[in-house]
């Protein structure tokens, strides 16, 4: 089997993984299996779940880096460190400017698994699609619960304005 040069292969996902809105979020990616230093790159997170995060940085790192991020995450009271490897990078011509990633956990500070698992079940986050992985590549069928993604609708408004004029309106709802 040949590895593609923009991702590691990995075995599916086996957590659930939650969409975290970008500019409420931050991680700080260190090269290496360690502490934060000098060369850290800080940027924003897409999706997290206990396997891994999808993120953006200025740069690309190689695939299978060895990393070391700390998710800040909207509404946890605390930094969140693990260790792992880039596992996917997002082509080029997608990602114009910041690049989106992939790091697949192996290790966790001590008590930060625990952490984001309290964080992650105290639904502050919305569910990620159950039929992509991190990488946005089709799940196997089988893997993928209907049950585990909240279900949206559009709602079309229509109100008058103060010139008699109607107007219409999008807005999202919760099915739930």
């Amino acid at each position: 089997m040949e590895q593609s040069q923009d991702r590691i292969p990995s075995a599916g996902p086996s957590h659930a993984r939650y969409t975290v809105d970008p500019m409420y979020s931050s991680v700080v990616v260190s090269p290496g299996h360690g502490r934060a230093d000098e060369l850290a790159a800080e940027g924003h997170i897409y999706e997290v779940s206990l396997d891994g995060l999808r993120f953006e940085l200025d740069v690309a790192l190689p695939i299978g880096a060895p990393v070391t991020v700390a998710m800040s995450l909207p509404g946890c009271t605390s930094t969140i460190e693990a260790c792992g490897r880039v596992s996917h990078v997002f082509d080029e011509t997608d990602d114009p400017a910041a690049r989106r990633m992939v790091v697949s956990f192996e290790t966790f500070a001590d008590g930060a698994r625990a952490a984001l698992a309290r964080y992650l079940d105290q639904k502050w986050l919305r569910p990620a699609c159950p039929d992509r992985n991190l990488a946005g590549e089709p799940v196997p069928a089988g893997i993928a619960h209907d049950e585990d993604v909240q279900q949206t609708c559009e709602v079309m408004i229509e109100t008058a304005d103060a010139a008699s004029k109607s107007s219409k309106r999008r807005k999202s709802a919760s099915a739930a």
